[in-house]
């Protein structure tokens, strides 16, 4: 598509006012009226010595390096460093043999020197100097120097291919001679240090192809931009001109950056013309959203943060066009992968695809008839089969060759259908509909096929996503050059063919979007909202009134813009009014607190997408992502690919034979584990879930079959880390600002922290009801479910430890269920919404499921969504399924589901609520009239893993802000913990609160089968293992093990503590008391191995294997066990910056949970002169008896380290 076209077709297009201010696409909205930097000459001279001299080995003296400037004279010039070669009369190779060879250096210098003056005073007229290209002899007089070809490849940078790394002598040719006063200098004195400049000959990047770098410096000038960049892999150089619209990139210091330049004089160049930059390379940014940004940069970001907003179900609008075109495209796809082409048979496809499961859903979320999508489906029938016809079987129809301009070639295979391309070399990834194969006269090529089901237009947003797809699969080794863009409705097809400029201009747009996507990556550390709060910048407004009124994110756009001081907008700009119409309807504080939200969670953001980052998918090899413990790989499919679900089930072996199975993978790698598959070649042709990891095999459920198209390849398995889950948390957040009663009301509890409200009196028919399933329950228990049932709005249930909370909690949903009343029962994680649904299934409850079947318990299959849908043949049946079930079992994070849209629930009903963050919890708060939320404030809080957004409150749960005196109704009585432990947790924590709900559970002990502990000469363990009452609460302080190792017999290195995060000592001392416990008869049920840190938990699942559950105190949560040991890990000599710790130790949320989770026994592993150092450990050891405080210290209390090492030497082996 020329130029012209793409100007003229935006300059019609409705309304294109565009503010000053917004930056647009020149290609597509304006001629660019820069001119490209013309060459610049550059001579090129290599001069040598007859001999060395005195002045040679004079003190060097560094030459001026003056960056490349257009139109500027050239004014030094550097030559890679050959000192050990001037020491003789001849040169040979330099670095390499195939390199530049400097000869015979028998020829005096005079010649030489005559010649440079006579080229420079030619052209001092013009200040320009003569290009000498390779291979190209100097002069006459300089036939001394000999240049070869430059055979050096290229690194593959995505796939870390190994290549030669040969690269050509050149010379930094951006600088030469000013005057022949300079070139006597050097000659004379310091012709040595032509030789040392940093950017030498060897040290050059070929930027021919894309490469991975890291910009150095950069240096802003009136037309260019200068950047010294290293390649990301190799230690080489290069220094880049930007030129044009280049050089207003956003680029730091630090940066990744993939690049293509040209050459040009020895310069590397990137303008207008020639070559590209990829800015933040690593966030890969969908090609829908990049083409969305070239209406309105703005809106693109905010659909990229907030898109999911229109999801949620009291937002959800009905949507058949979205519906009628994905229904329609998975037609096309089907057509022309199984060649249907007739009528009728493409009718019946129709029906069939009516029916699916799929199909079905979307005309539930988008509340269409059935018959209302068949009729606007059947439409296209005829349109499909003469579309396959003409193009596929070459049977012309006349109605499409009349279409004018339409494509002129055949189709003559179909390759892949929703082909997956993750492509960091430009930054972006996409699913291309249907890849084809054409025939264009004699000549075949493989090419994108985009199809719309809408009106045609070939608007510039199809067309450049399109062109994105071109640049793609050129990139992945196609030969592609060009796109088909098909508007089904009429069968208009165009080939579609891209400019440089057109390239250009999209790479420009997709880094504008990926700037402001990235904006938090480097906040730093403040306690100061209004610095958190710069991570909102937006791209400016466009200044266009229709299209801001109907903008489903106005609301969004002005809260943003209401924060932003840099924007300044006119009196008259249209979004200044409808600013102040949409904010009138909030309060001040109710956007505040949105903002603060989502600034918090852009920080958050950020940190978890460093956490959790992709990049090592293309950025390490599949052997050090394996290391690493992220990947499985080098691996071959065996056996017979079956389809089950519309997925397909891969057995996976080593290619080689090996096992797969490794401690790391093995605790790594999990059922139902997200995962990608990636070749050698490209990044995530597939993606699934892991079924299970066996010692050999590994075996997965994808969503396509691999073997079809990658029959030789080499195939690896990479862990999927996404923080995608934030995306829905935005969603909530940002629905929390919208004009209804629903969001009205939460903003009226959530924020304005408006009290609870009681009924005065429960009707007597709700007590008759309840009373008989309350009677096996305490008082606490009864009086917080009466106080549920009169709620208006909301109440808190405070579950300390123990006090059967989760009883409470399948009790109130009994009682509720029989009232008649729908319940929502959810959580953060689905392991706690199984735990409550399990006990339902138990007391024959109906319910569903709402999720992935992989991620929920198997108990609950049969009660799983797609169990009670599979066999639904019509949206009817598909309806009634949903509308008869009035207990549903839901994450927060899945609280959108369609179901949510038809139906309003009486109760959501929150379990562990103070571990959810506030704008998580409101997903279902929006599908309930009233919300009871269960937990303790005292436990473990919301996971934040940045420390600027904890320090100013994100880690305060929806519970804490909610919880007081009139809101709040306690559990007390407590099932779990004997007397000393209860003692334990109340001086820590609970000020006395927690009482034991009865005397056996007061004075319970562990009961062991010999009462006469083994070993009995060790005092250590007979103290540690004691069954007395008195000695329920044991610390074992090692002492200091930082400097301790272990020396096996049988091995040849020694064993030490690798990391700050694991101690082999303690687990050493773990081994050696399960050891006992078994000998004692106690059963591995009735223990639980907990540590602070994931490292700790690594150490010891490798030495123990899966025999007794050992885990870190955030998974423990909700879990108890009869015994309890808990290693703590840290130890060190001195005294540390607990800032610079991860703060772990120093919660003492997180200590309470690990000393609660015991019912008869608490063991503490602890270096007490380092763990002391933690303040809620220090109470610990202040609470303690001192006799309970064993002192392992230089054997102390009959410590034996010997037998003890020989234990651990044994699990390793």
């Amino acid at each position: 598509m020329k130029k012209s076209n793409l100007t003229q077709n935006k300059q019609s297009s409705k309304n294109p006012i565009v503010n000053s201010s917004q930056k647009k696409i020149s290609s597509f909205f304006s001629n660019n009226s820069e001119l490209s930097v013309k060459n610049k000459d550059v001579i090129l001279v290599e001069i040598t010595n007859n001999s060395p001299s005195e002045d040679v080995i004079k003190k060097r003296k560094r030459c001026d390096d003056v960056d490349f400037e257009p139109g500027s004279k050239v004014k030094s010039i550097c030559i890679s460093d050959i000192d050990k070669s001037l020491k003789n009369n001849t040169v040979s190779t330099i670095s390499d043999s195939n390199l530049i060879k400097i000869i015979d250096l028998t020829k005096e210098n005079a010649a030489c020197k005559e010649h440079c003056e006579m080229l420079l005073e030619s052209k001092s007229a013009t200040s320009k100097t003569e290009i000498i290209e390779k291979k190209e002899t100097v002069a006459k007089n300089c036939h001394n120097i000999e240049e070869m070809d430059d055979n050096s490849s290229i690194k593959d940078i995505v796939n870390n291919k190994n290549h030669d790394k040969q690269k050509p002598l050149c010379t930094k040719t951006e600088n030469t001679f000013n005057t022949i006063n300079e070139w006597d200098m050097i000659k004379e004195g310091d012709f040595d240090e032509m030789f040392d400049c940093d950017w030498n000959i060897d040290s050059q990047i070929n930027l021919d192809s894309f490469q991975r770098c890291d910009v150095i410096s950069k240096e802003k000038e009136p037309k260019s931009m200068i950047l010294k960049i290293q390649h990301a892999y190799q230690k080489t150089f290069a220094t880049i001109t930007c030129l044009g619209f280049w050089k207003d990139l956003q680029i730091e210091e630090g940066d990744v950056v993939m690049i293509q330049a040209k050459k040009e004089s020895q310069n590397w160049i990137i303008d207008n013309n020639n070559g590209f930059i990829i800015t933040q390379p690593d966030a890969l940014i969908s090609s829908t959203t990049v083409v969305g940004g070239l209406f309105c940069n703005r809106r693109a970001v905010l659909i990229d943060k907030f898109g999911k907003i229109e999801s949620l179900p009291h937002l959800m609008s009905s949507q058949p066009a979205l519906t009628i075109g994905r229904i329609v495209h998975t037609m096309i796809q089907k057509c022309l992968t199984e060649n249907i082409y007739k009528l009728p048979d493409i009718m019946k496809l129709a029906e069939t695809e009516l029916q699916t499961r799929d199909a079905m859903d979307m005309l539930y979320k988008s509340q269409t008839s059935l018959e209302t999508c068949k009729k606007e489906i059947f439409s296209y029938v005829p349109r499909i089969s003469e579309f396959i016809k003409h193009y596929v079987h070459d049977t012309k129809q006349e109605i499409i060759g009349n279409i004018k301009d339409n494509f002129k070639g055949k189709i003559s295979e179909v390759c892949d259908i929703e082909e997956n391309i993750w492509l960091p070399e430009l930054g972006v990834k996409g699913k291309i509909d249907i890849t084809v194969e054409v025939k264009i006269n004699s000549r075949k090529k493989i090419m994108p096929l985009e199809v719309k089901t809408g009106k045609t237009s070939f608007s510039i947003e199809h067309r450049g996503q399109v062109i994105l797809y071109i640049m793609m699969m050129a990139l992945v080794g196609q030969d592609t050059d060009s796109g088909l863009l098909l508007y089904l409705r009429d069968n208009s097809m165009r080939e579609i063919t891209c400019s440089h400029a057109e390239k250009r201009d999209l790479i420009l747009l997709r880094n504008t979007l990926a700037d402001y996507f990235t904006k938090t990556k480097n906040i730093v550390l403040s306690s100061n909202l209004e610095d958190v709060s710069k991570t909102m910048p937006l791209p400016e407004p466009i200044n266009h009134h229709n299209a801001c009124i109907k903008c489903p994110y106005n609301t969004l756009c002005c809260a943003y813009l209401m924060k932003d001081d840099n924007v300044k907008l006119s009196d008259s700009h249209p979004l200044v009014a409808l600013s102040q119409q949409i904010l009138s309807k909030f309060e001040t504080n109710h956007i505040d607190y949105v903002t603060k939200w989502v600034c918090f969670l852009q920080v958050e953001q950020s940190i978890q997408s460093e956490e959790y980052t992709m990049r090592d998918v293309w950025s390490l090899t599949p052997e050090k992502r394996e290391i690493k413990g992220t990947c499985i790989c080098n691996l071959k499919v065996i056996g017979k690919v079956t389809e089950q679900y519309d997925r397909y089930e891969h057995i996976f072996v080593k290619a080689n034979g090996q096992a797969i199975s490794t401690e790391s993978i093995c605790t790594e790698f999990s059922e139902n584990e997200y995962i990608i598959i990636s070749t050698n070649t490209r990044i995530n042709i597939s993606s699934g879930f892991v079924i299970n990891v066996k010692k050999d095999a590994i075996i997965v459920l994808l969503d396509r079959d691999i073997t079809k198209r990658n029959i030789n390849s080499s195939f690896h398995v990479d862990k999927y880390s996404s923080t995608s889950f934030l995306s829905i948390v935005f969603a909530y957040i940002g629905g929390l600002l919208s004009d209804d009663d629903v969001c009205k009301r939460l903003r009226s509890i959530v924020i304005d922290r408006k009290p609870a409200t009681f009924l005065a009196k429960l009707p007597r028919s709700t007590i008759c009801t309840a009373a008989a399933m309350l009677q096996h329950l305490n008082e606490d228990q009864q009086r917080a479910i009466l106080k549920c049932l009169a709620a208006n709005e909301y109440v808190l249930i405070k579950g300390m430890p123990g006090t059967g909370k989760t009883e409470t909690i399948v009790t109130l949903i009994e009682v509720l269920f029989k009232l008649g009343c729908s319940v929502i029962v959810t959580s953060h994680t689905n392991s706690a919404v199984d735990n409550i649904l399990v006990k339902l299934l138990a007391k024959n409850l109906d319910f569903i499921r709402l999720g992935s079947p992989f991620m929920i318990n198997s108990l609950l299959r049969c009660k799983s969504e797609e169990y009670l849908t599979s066999k639904c043949k019509s949206l009817e049946e598909l309806e009634s399924v949903y509308s008869n079930k009035n207990i549903v079992g839901v994450t927060c994070f899945g609280a959108h589901h369609v179901l949510f849209g038809k139906k309003k629930f009486d109760v959501c009903i929150v379990d562990e609520s103070t571990q959810v963050m506030q704008p998580a919890i409101l997903g279902p708060l929006y599908n309930a009239h009233k919300f009871i939320l269960v937990g303790d404030p005292n436990q473990l809080p919301p996971v934040i893993k940045s420390k600027t957004a904890r320090n100013l409150g994100a880690a305060e749960s929806l519970f804490e802000r909610l919880d007081s005196h009139n809101n709040t109704v306690n559990l007390t009585l407590q099932y779990r913990m004997n007397k000393n432990i209860t003692d334990l947790a109340n001086n820590l924590t609970y000020n006395g609160e927690l009482k034991a709900g009865s005397k056996s559970v007061e004075n319970a002990t562990f009961i062991s089968q010999d009462t006469s502990i083994p070993l009995s000469d060790e005092k250590w363990i007979q103290a540690a293992l004691s069954p007395n009452l008195e000695d329920s609460v044991i610390i074992l302080d090692t002492g200091c093990t930082q400097d301790m190792s272990i020396n096996f017999d049988h091995k040849k290195e020694n064993l030490t503590t690798d990391t700050v995060y694991s101690n082999i000592w303690e687990a050493a001392l773990i081994l050696r008391l399960l050891k006992t416990l078994f000998q004692m008869g106690i059963s591995s049920e009735q223990i639980g191995i907990m540590a602070a840190y994931k490292a700790q938990v690594t150490l010891l699942k490798g030495l123990i294997g899966t025999k007794i559950e050992v885990n870190t105190v955030d998974q423990y949560q909700g879990r108890d066990k009869a015994i309890i040991l808990y290693s703590c890990a840290r130890s060190v000599k001195k005294k540390f910056d607990k800032v610079q710790d991860s703060g772990i130790l120093e919660d003492q949320r997180r200590l309470t949970v690990a000393i609660t989770r015991a019912k008869h026994k608490l063991i503490v592993i602890a270096d007490k002169d380092t763990i002391i150092q933690y303040t809620p450990f220090k109470k610990l050891f202040s609470i303690v008896q001192e006799k309970n405080i064993i002192n392992l210290h230089n054997g102390s209390n009959n410590l034996n380290w010997k037998p003890i090492i020989q234990l651990l030497e044994e699990n390793i082996c």
